[in-house]
């Protein structure tokens, strides 16, 4: 026996969620679901299902077929009757699908669904007669041409129908197959007249009474002539004229068969033309009027010829604002949505429109809740700010017409007015009167009050309140310590309760506290401004002292009060230095003073007397015009003699001694018959890095040592390198002296001529001249320093005996150096170089300069004099060999001592 299976029909749209129906609803109470399975019919299994065997139906295993529905498909059991849920709905979702339950006890049930799947279309074009696509405006068109436009309408399951409107009005609903998946539909609009342009075409194309249908809009532009319509409330004079008539014709004006009497006529001096000019104030309400000019003779009898026009009456917009329907003006909070409309009446037709609120424009923004679409207004979750008056504003070519403005009320319950006074200090037993004001719309509250402090909370009786329209005074007495804590003022209205209340502390009453951060500014020669921070006030309201005294006298030059810590002194003395002493002071006292330092401005001095002023005006003055080039060539010279200045200095300080340094003295020793008496004094001074050569005669000797004597010894004195010497006492030997210097280590040179050594007698002179033409030094730590050796000679043991002992003894030490070696020619410079070097030649002792060349010009030593490969100090016996000019030579046997630094 064949049972039908009864089947439902659902409709779908791509992308929506939908439900199938299943009925699993048992007739027997002791009966349940034991399993439900979803087929679909093109397909041979199932493709969900739910198994409830041997468990609860609400722990059920639940199935579904990856290849159909995958994780899109839940079943809903709580319904009546039960659905399969899937989202997101496909176009290959389509069919019939059938839902078998299987029970316990009960016959198994089986039920259809037919789904249907509808694809809304996806694309609306608009293509014009030249197949260019157009999305915003087509044309420009010449009045009277055609207008041919075709709509194109992509996908769509099943096909779509497509629409034509003219702003509103259908104008064409007829589309044709172009080819698969894309209809097309076409108007013509021919004879395109002024009335057209900017008219707005619209494509719509729409499957289905769900959806929102898909369209496109286009805008059509025209270009015209010149025009001849009339501007509303401009006067015109229309002129007509009449001619071939004798006697002259009586010309008439006429709107609509009524009479205008406002014209002159005017004939020409042969009576054959008749001029009428009349003049017209065009209104709105004229537009389509016809105005006529008629001309007739009446001796004829006949009939009056007549011109006839059709006025064309252009007027700025006309606006009104219409609040949305759903809404009341009179219960509007905050929070609703509110939308307006702007209805304007123009032409031209307008091509902006803008909304202002309170005269401020309104740009779009939909952060603060501002859409603007066209010629509607949206404002999301009003606030009370956004009350006021509302007007829209409408432009075309005649002008811009303003709408009446709309007051839109924004009722909100009560909340706290901004810049109250939060604390009142108050003494014990004092009275206070506590203000509470707050905002509210409707402006009808009741209050309530109540006191907080650490120990409890409690309201305030009513009899200490008193209110009065959107404030409340609250009268309060504090008695013990436990009465200083906060008053809470709540306000309600229609709208509803105080969300936050307004919080007043009641402290004990006291002084201010100190300003703070003290500036002055606007200094001038009798003035200064001075502005400060001020601090707490103590709880109640504080004023401004400032006293200004003279720092010298402490005299007091100002006396001001404020109300703000912001002061102006002024009729002051120049050029004095003041106190500003700046007080803040309530009721209860004042604060402690903060002590500013401010001066005036000193009077301008007076650069020119009057008698020089008198000359400098009666000198004619001659003005030097500064071009671009002079200052260049100025700014070069001055350049050129920074650098000249630096290169002198620089070689200043390179050759700091401008002895014979760097000049080569080359002579040949064959050349020794004529000698020169030549004494060379080598000093060594800061850096040790000159050789100095002094010519003397040998008769000058003893004035030129003298004279050098006293400034070498000064530098000696002034140099806070030289560590002192210790001189030999009276008790010690000389002998013991000199060994026990011998022995010490340091080996710092002293670069001092000894004073004492300067000082000998002429006996010992003599002696010491007997060495040679040239008196040295040598003082090194590590021996004995000769100003101390003649300390010791000019003493009890006075004898040629010890300088001959010292200087023959080698005391000289030196750090150990390389020397040259032995292979350089006699035609060259001998050069030694050592650290630091000193030659001695009179003495026989030889000393080199650090980092100089010493020339032999006067003579030459031979090679092998000093070619030993070490640091040493070479000393010549008095014995040597002299030539015949009394010059040491280098002839005989030389005697060398040495003693060097390990």
């Amino acid at each position: 026996m064949f049972v039908e299976v009864p089947i439902s029909h659902v409709v779908a749209i791509v992308g929506d969620p939908t439900y199938l129906p299943c009925d699993i609803s048992t007739s027997d109470e002791g009966d349940s679901v034991h399993l439900v399975l979803w087929y679909r019919e093109d397909l041979g299994a199932s493709v969900y299902s739910i198994d409830a065997r041997d468990r609860d139906f609400d722990i059920a295993e639940r199935w579904s077929d990856d290849a159909v529905f995958s994780n899109r498909a839940y079943f809903r059991p709580d319904k009546k009757p039960a659905e399969l849920g899937v989202d997101r709905i496909r176009e290959e979702d389509a069919g019939i699908y059938r839902c078998r339950v299987d029970f316990r006890l009960g016959q198994t049930r089986n039920s259809k669904v037919n789904l249907t799947v509808i694809v809304p279309p996806k694309k609306v074009v608009i293509i014009d007669e030249n197949g260019i696509t157009r999305d915003k405006q087509v044309g420009p068109y010449l009045e009277g041409d055609d207008l041919e436009l075709h709509c194109d309408v992509y996908g769509g399951k099943p096909p779509p129908s497509v629409t034509w409107y003219r702003g509103h009005k259908l104008i064409s609903n007829k589309p044709e197959v172009m080819r698969e998946g894309v209809l097309r539909s076409t108007i013509l609009i021919k004879n395109l007249g002024r009335r057209d342009v900017q008219s707005e075409l619209t494509c719509s194309a729409n499957n289905n009474n769900r959806s929102i249908p898909l369209s496109a809009t286009v805008r059509i532009d025209m270009t015209f002539g010149p025009l001849d319509p009339l501007s509303s409330d401009k006067r015109y004079d229309l002129v007509c004229a009449t001619s071939g008539s004798r006697p002259p014709a009586l010309v008439t004006w006429w709107r609509d068969g009524q009479r205008l009497n406002d014209s002159n006529e005017t004939t020409s001096n042969d009576g054959n033309v008749t001029t009428s000019v009349l003049s017209f104030v065009p209104s709105k309400s004229d537009a389509g009027r016809h105005l006529s000019c008629r001309a007739e003779n009446p001796i004829m009898g006949m009939g009056p010829i007549e011109d006839e026009w059709v006025l064309e009456i252009q007027y700025r917009p006309e606006t009104r604002i219409q609040l949305g329907t759903s809404l009341n003006r009179n219960a509007i909070r905050e929070g609703t949505d509110v939308y307006f409309d702007c209805l304007i009446n123009a032409k031209p037709g307008v091509y902006k429109v803008e909304w202002r609120h309170d005269n401020r424009t309104l740009q779009h923004n939909t952060t603060l809740g501002i859409i603007i679409s066209n010629q509607s207004l949206v404002l999301q979750g009003v606030e009370r700010r956004s009350a006021g008056n509302y007007t829209c504003v409408g432009f075309n070519t005649e002008g811009d017409g303003e709408s009446k403005p709309f007051h839109l009320n924004v009722m909100f319950a009560p909340t706290c007015k901004p810049n109250q006074t939060k604390i009142h200090g108050v003494a014990k037993q004092e009275k206070a009167n506590i203000s509470c004001q707050v905002d509210a719309n409707p402006p009808v509250v009741e209050f309530r009050w109540t006191f907080n402090n650490s120990a409890e909370s409690i309201d305030v009786a009513a009899g200490h309140i008193i209110k009065s329209g959107t404030s409340s005074v609250v009268s309060y007495t504090p008695m013990t310590e436990l009465d200083y804590g906060t008053l809470l003022c709540w306000a309600n209205n229609a709208i509803g309760n105080q969300l936050v209340p307004c919080v007043y502390h009641i402290i004990p009453a006291g002084h201010p506290d100190m300003v703070h951060n003290c500036t002055t500014h606007n200094a001038s020669t009798s003035s200064f401004s001075l502005r400060c921070a001020e601090g707490f006030n103590g709880g109640l309201q504080q004023f401004f002292l400032l006293e200004v005294r003279e720092s010298n006298s402490q005299e007091i030059r100002a006396n001001l009060t404020s109300s703000t810590p912001q002061f102006s002194v002024s009729h002051l003395e120049p050029g004095l230095l003041y106190h500003a002493c700046v007080y803040a002071f309530n009721e209860k006292g004042r604060s402690e003073p903060l002590v500013v330092q401010a001066g005036t401005l000193r009077l301008p001095e007076k650069q020119l007397t009057s008698e020089t002023a008198g000359k400098s005006r009666e000198r004619p003055r001659h003005h030097v015009k500064l071009t671009p080039m002079l200052s260049v060539m100025i700014g070069v010279v001055a350049a050129l003699v920074i650098v000249a200045v630096i290169v002198m200095i620089v070689l200043r300080i390179q050759n700091g001694n401008p002895d014979d340094q760097g000049k080569p003295h080359l002579e040949d020793l064959d050349k020794n018959t004529k000698v020169i008496p030549i004494q060379r004094e080598l000093r060594f001074r800061e850096g040790c890095n000159l050789l100095v050569d002094e010519k003397h005669t040998t008769g000058t000797f003893g004035k030129s040592l003298e004279a050098s004597a006293g400034e070498l010894s000064e530098t000696d004195d002034k140099n806070p390198d030289i560590i002192p010497q210790q001189v030999a006492t009276a008790a010690e030997e000389p002998s013991d002296y000199v060994r026990k210097r011998r022995l010490q280590a340091v080996s710092t040179i002293d670069t001092s001529p000894s004073r004492s050594l300067l000082e000998q007698p002429p006996l010992q002179q003599q002696a010491l001249a007997g060495h040679g033409n040239y008196v040295g030094y040598c003082t090194i730590r590590s021996g004995m320093p000769l100003r101390e050796l003649s300390a010791l000679t000019s003493s009890k043991h006075k004898s040629p005996m010890m300088n001959n002992q010292v200087y023959e003894t080698g005391m000289c030490t030196l750090p150990r150096q390389h020397w040259p070696s032995p292979g350089i020619s006699h035609h060259q410079s001998m050069t030694m170089t050592m650290n630091p070097p000193v030659l001695y030649t009179g003495l026989g002792v030889l000393r080199t300069c650090p980092s100089a060349t010493i020339l032999t010009k006067d003579h030459e030593a031979p090679a092998s004099r000093v070619m030993v490969p070490q640091q040493r100090c070479v000393q010549t016996s008095s014995a040597s060999s002299k030539d015949s000019s009394g010059m040491p030579m280098a002839q005989g046997p030389v005697t060398k001592r040495e003693s060097s630094v390990e």
